[in-house]
């Protein structure tokens, strides 16, 4: 029986992770600032999942302003509490614009994930629209700024 529940595991996880249609709930999170933020229920959501991702992110809006509907969100679940508070936390405190830290690795495994690709989640009054996943810097940058001009 814990074999099956071993090899069921990960469609559990599937069903649990958001799909466009469903409705997101609020969500508090704390920045790298320590203010906190409830995710914003119209708008973009931008996930990052490891450091490159996030430093694309982080330097797209270091030069470009961050829009007041986008929540910029990092997972720390897997990420070491010495290193966090050694390395990665000094060096988000150098960025102005909100990077919203989750550390609830439960929550992470709701959220859409590629590996190797940012998470973008469209979202208007609650509900999930669009589900895509950025690969490159390039890719991000011709994403955001579309965005832009609409």
């Amino acid at each position: 029986m814990k074999t099956l529940f071993l090899l069921l595991l990960p469609l559990l996880l599937l069903a649990q992770m958001l799909q466009v249609g469903d409705t997101v709930k609020e969500v508090s999170l704390k920045s790298q600032h320590d203010k906190e933020y409830i995710l914003k229920k119209d708008g973009m959501w931008i996930i990052c999942w490891d450091k490159v991702q996030t430093s694309i992110a982080n330097e797209y809006f270091k030069a470009f302003h961050m829009p007041t509907d986008v929540n910029l969100i990092v997972d720390l679940s897997q990420a070491p509490e010495g290193i966090l508070n050694l390395f990665i936390l000094p060096r988000m405190r150098n960025y102005e614009h909100p990077i919203l830290l989750s550390y609830d690795e439960a929550y992470n495994l709701t959220l859409p994930y590629q590996e190797n690709h940012l998470t973008l989640l469209s979202i208007k009054e609650s509900k999930l629209l669009k589900i895509e996943f950025i690969e490159d810097e390039k890719e991000f940058k011709n994403k955001l700024d579309t965005s832009r001009l609409k």
